[in-house]
This record gives structure tokens, sequence and C-alpha cells, in this order.
């Protein structure tokens, strides 16, 4: 027990006060007389001064006291303390495999998850906050600093996502919140999870407390899961797609299944196949040209049985258009013409702006010196310079900070950033460039495609669009001549604008949408993308559908998110050993049950009772 008002325990003074009083109160004799008329006339008698006495042991003393004890007890404040963690931070894995349903369990993973965090919530003190951390592909949080009735709220409205947990970037939102602690205290981490991630690094997080609680069974059953779904034109040059999956089996034994597909509502023929035990298959259909929709169903289930199906959205001709600005756009209608789902629509530079602004393109390409305003959306922007005269070298400098450090022939590709989703695939090391301006890129945009001379390629994002950037004129090149240059311009595609072709994204994914769009989510709710185009929400499995003005397409915007992990049913265990690190030292301010208003009723009671005493004794009298 502990005083939160040491000053109240100053009251005690009185104690020995009102014993003083009693030891000078002079004695009272009572006597008997007939009449006090009498004693009207008797002259003044002086009275004998107080005597220092010991105080006389009655029952109103002893009570006095008392209450004046309750009394400085009850103004000191004391309050019953305990350790508690002031602040501690619960981080619930969000990820496609806690949607796991094991055996014998009355729900899935990520319901015993929910029981797991409410038990925290039992253990936190009157004034203990709480928050709340969604791992999924991207992590949210839904409760920030809250106290126990905001914190189960917030974790009743949480729901699994479909991707992979990310738990490097938990444990850098978690070690940020550690170091704004301003007494230097721990702060307690409580991640659950099935333990189906890979193991994390903890370096960084020595102000964190880890403890990580393992949900769901290691034996969740056996699992199947389609791992891959995709189309392609065949390549005979028939009409149609050909539909290729890819399903894989997690278990030590061999599994017999069915596949059922459907091209939009038409079913095709079933397949029966038998599935390896730790193997996969592959299968294929032919589907008919002006499919919109293809999705497959893999029976019998399991106990992740978001995996088990997969949906694709199929380009139709011409449904998103794309801006060419170009004195001369047949090399671009071209080389974008034959990606599946684009049309262009061509202008002059010098009607770029008039046309841009009627909207509804996906992104612009600008061939040339750059206008004063550049259109809204993705940007491809090629040889940005112009002819390298000093009012197109401006023009490019005011948009997007390049800088002109003269001019170049003769140029070979040189380092190519290989990871980077727009070289993704090709060789580019045959480039040749006859004749280009040599250029310095602000810091916003990444060199992918490099040269003795400067950058050729770069991309970034500026505004909440990404740009990309040619930095040369591909007709001084022999670009348009390689292999790599029809790939070069569908990744450019799909990196400005990844509704461009298979709309199917992955779990996590970022989309730029025109501005104004408004998704709705498979779960049904509308998400207004606003001024900016970003959609983030794409945790979700299952078909969203995008609607707005302004749209690139001659129909409504589908697009579907699929179940991307896999195998989660049927993995060892992972107890994670790096999320389990007990730390000594303080977890915030202790915990504090006021008991003070105890101490304050007995005063009153004890107040009550000497003035019933003090009655009793005078009505004696």
């Amino acid at each position: 027990m502990s005083f939160l008002n040491w000053l109240g325990v100053l009251w005690l003074a009185l104690v020995p006060v009102l014993v003083l009083v009693y030891m000078f109160r002079p004695k009272r004799r009572p006597t008997r007389v007939p009449s006090l008329r009498l004693w009207q006339a008797l002259p003044h008698v002086e009275r004998s001064t107080s005597q220092l006495r010991p105080p006389p042991i009655t029952l109103l003393l002893i009570l006095q006291a008392i209450l004046l004890a309750a009394g400085a007890l009850a103004l000191a404040q004391p309050a019953l303390t305990a350790p508690g963690v002031g602040l501690q931070v619960v981080a619930i894995d969000a990820s496609g495999s806690m949607l796991t349903a094991d055996v014998g369990a009355s729900g899935n993973r990520f319901d015993a998850a929910k029981v797991e965090a409410r038990k925290v919530a039992d253990g936190l003190g009157l004034t203990d906050k709480v928050t709340l951390l969604r791992v999924g592909a991207n992590v949210t949080t839904e409760c920030a600093a809250c106290d126990r009735p905001t914190f189960l709220q917030a974790l009743d409205r949480l729901q699994p996502g479909a991707g992979s947990a990310n738990m490097t970037t938990m444990l850098e939102v978690a070690s940020g919140l550690a170091r704004h602690l301003n007494d230097g205290s721990v702060l307690p981490l409580t991640v659950i999870s099935d333990g189906q991630f890979t193991a994390v690094a903890a370096e960084g997080s020595e102000r964190l407390s880890l403890r990580f609680v393992q949900v769901g069974s290691p034996s969740g059953g056996d699992n199947l899961a389609v791992t891959a779904l995709s189309a392609r034109r065949p390549p005979d040059g028939r009409t149609g797609w050909i539909a290729f999956a890819r399903i894989e089996n997690r278990s030590s034994r061999s599994i017999n299944i069915s596949v059922k597909a459907l091209a939009d509502t038409v079913p095709l023929p079933e397949r029966a196949q038998t599935v390896p035990a730790n193997g996969s298959v592959g299968i294929t259909w032919q589907v008919a040209a002006g499919t919109f929709s293809f999705t497959l169903n893999v029976t019998p289930g399991d106990a992740l049985a978001e995996d088990d199906h997969a949906t694709i959205f199929l380009p139709v001709d011409g449904q998103t258009k794309v801006l060419v600005a170009s004195d001369q756009p047949a090399l671009y209608t071209r080389a974008l013409g034959v990606i599946d789902g684009l049309g262009t629509v061509t202008t002059t530079l010098d009607g770029l702006n008039p046309v841009a602004s009627v909207g509804g393109f996906a992104f612009t390409v600008a061939d040339g010196a750059l206008p004063a305003l550049l259109p809204p959306g993705g940007l491809l922007l090629v040889n940005p310079t112009g002819d390298g005269t000093p009012e197109s070298v401006q023009a490019a400098s005011d948009a997007l900070g390049l800088t002109l450090t003269g001019k170049a022939t003769d140029i070979h590709a040189g380092n190519v950033t290989t990871d980077h989703p727009l070289v993704a695939g090709m060789d580019l090391s045959a480039l040749v460039v006859a004749d280009a301006n040599s250029v310095t890129p602000p810091e916003w945009l990444q060199t992918v495609v490099d040269s003795s001379a400067g950058p050729l390629l770069l991309a970034g994002e500026k505004d909440g669009r990404r740009i990309v950037v040619l930095t040369f004129d591909p007709r001084q090149s022999n670009l348009p001549k390689l292999a790599a240059f029809p790939l070069l311009m569908a990744n450019i595609a799909d990196w400005l604008y990844p509704l461009s072709s298979m709309q199917a994204v992955s779990p996590g994914a970022t989309l730029r949408l025109p501005s104004g769009s408004v998704v709705q989510t498979p779960n049904g709710r509308n998400i207004d993308t606003g001024s900016t185009g970003l959609f983030v929400n794409t945790d979700e499995a299952g078909i969203y559908q995008v609607a707005g003005k302004g749209q690139p397409t001659s129909h409504t915007v589908q697009f579907a998110v699929n179940v991307a992990d896999n195998g989660g049913a049927a993995t060892p265990e992972v107890t994670h050993p790096e999320l389990n690190r007990p730390q000594q030292g303080t977890w915030g301010e202790q915990s504090h049950s006021d008991i003070w208003f105890a101490f304050a009723g007995f005063s009153l009671a004890l107040l009550l009772t000497e003035w019933l005493v003090y009655c009793w004794k005078r009505g004696s009298v």
C-alpha cells in the first residue's frame, strides 16, 4: 500500500492536541440544588484555573482520536499498488494462414488469436493503455493507447486478410513506440500468431519486452492451395485464351482432387487429378474469346478453404485507354496496341492538356519537350528535354528536376537494376543510343538502366503518381528493334496502371486508380480514393469493384485478390524464440487501486457514533 498524498498525514497532529484539551479541561463535580434563581444574587466568584491532569480514558476521547486518525488516512489517499504496464502493444497476425480452421476448434486461428488478446485485456489495470496492431501485408494501428473497453471494440472489428504477415514492419512500429516513452521504460509487446512466417531480426528493439503466443495446431490438416492462376493468348494465333493453374499439396500423402472451372458463368469440363505428396500439378483450359472472368475451385475442401479457389479477370480489347501525345505516335501505338486490354488515343504535344482534361486515361505517353502543365495520372515521359533547346530543358527542370549536363553519342547500356518491375525478364545489354542528352536526375527518380553518359531509364513516384522517364528518343537508338521493346512497354503499362492487363493483384498491393475512384471491397465497404487515386486496402480476399468519374475503361472495372499464403494449415509448428525475450526493467508507472474512500466512510461512521455517544451521555446526566 502507498499514499498518493503524504501531506494528509499531517492531520494526525490533531490527535495530541485533542489529548491536551482533555488534560487541561477542569474537572466538574455535579451538585444537586433546588433552584438556580437564588444563585443570581450571589457575588461573582473567580473560577479556578485549569490544572494539568492525566487525560480521562473515556469512550468519547477514544472515538474522537480514532476519528482524527481515520480522517488523516483518508486525506493521505491510500492506494493498493501493483506493478503496472502503463502502455503495452498487442500485435495480431492477420495473414491468410490465420483463416485455417483447426481440427476440433470451434473457429479459425484468427478467432483463437482474439481470445488470447482478450486475456491480455483482462490483465489491464485501471490506468493502463494498450495499442492494437493488425499485422497483414501492411501493418495498421487499429487502436492507439486506448483503454480496455475501446481496445475490445477495436478487437471485435478486426478481420483477417489474404496475404502474409509483415512482422519486420510490425517490430519497427513497436520499437518506434518504445522510443517515444520519455521515462525510459520497457514496452511490452505481445505477438499472437500461428507462427507461419519466417524468423525476423529483433535488432533495434532493445526497449521491447517480447512475448510470442502460439495459436493453432501444427497438425491443422492436409492443405491444398491454388498457388498460380493466369491466362495467355494461344501461341498459334488462335482467338481466346489458355488458362493455367498450379495446385500444390502440402502434406505427406497424395490427394485425389476434382477441379471445377467457370468461364464467366459457363462451366468448363471438370478435371480429376492426383496431387503427389509435397508436390504440385499444372492444369490448362481453353477459354473462349470474350470471356470476362475465369474462376476455379478445388474439391474436397480442407482446413484452409480460402486458398482452394481463385479468380482472374481477362482484359477486354481496348477496355483501358492510354493517351499518346507525340508528333510521331505510331511507334507507341503499335507497342501498346498489342497489349491485351489497352487502346490508344493520340494527340499532339500542343493538344495534350485539352485532350487529357477530358479524363478517362489510365496513363499518358508524352514524347518530346514537356508542356508547362503535366497531365494528371501516370506518365511515360520520352526524351523530356526535347531537342535540347533552353526552353525544353527549362521545362524538364521545372517539372521533374532533371538537370541537363551535356550531349553524348554512341551510348551503350551499362548497369541494369534487375529487381525493378520495369526490366523484369528482359536483357537490355544490347541497347545502343546514337544521340542523347545527358541528365542528372532528382532524388525521387531511381535509375533503372544506366550508362557511362548518364541514366537511360528512370522511374519514381511524385505527388502520388508514378512516372517513368526514357531520357532519349527511341528513334535515335536500336531499342524499337530489340526483342525486349514490347516486353518493356508491357512492363511500363503494368507498373503505371496495374489493372491494365490481368486483373488480379497480390494481397497488400497499392493501386493507383484514376482520381475520384470509389472501390467496393468484398465485404461491401465503399472506399473513396480521393484526389490521389491511391488504394491500399487490398488485404481482403475476394472481388473488388471500381467505379467513379473518369474511369479509363468502357465498363465497371473489377479485380480479384486471391489468398497467396499456401500450405499454412499443414506446416510444422514454429515457436519463434526471437519473439520470446522478457526483459528486466520497469514497464511504465505502477497501477493504483484507490482505497481512501473506505477510510472516509469509516470516518463518517465514527463521527455519527461519537455524536450518538455524546447525546446518550448528556441525556444520562
